[in-house]
């Protein structure tokens, strides 16, 4: 039972957040932004870069 508690917390940590963003972005293909690696850019950034490309393309294919 202690075992799936800590790993309930882990998986809202910020660096698990962090990782979400970037699977999601390489998966389709967002390697860069603004000449930065996805690891270096700030948990904002991925944020923003993630609603560019996910909400923006998902407008147009509605």
């Amino acid at each position: 039972m202690l075992h799936q508690e800590s790993k309930t917390t882990n998986l809202n940590s910020p660096e698990m957040k962090k990782d979400f963003y970037i699977q999601q972005l390489l998966r389709i293909g967002v390697y860069k932004y603004f000449g930065k690696q996805l690891y270096e850019l700030s948990m904002s950034e991925l944020q923003e870069v993630y609603i560019e490309y996910y909400v923006s393309n998902n407008d147009l294919i509605s």
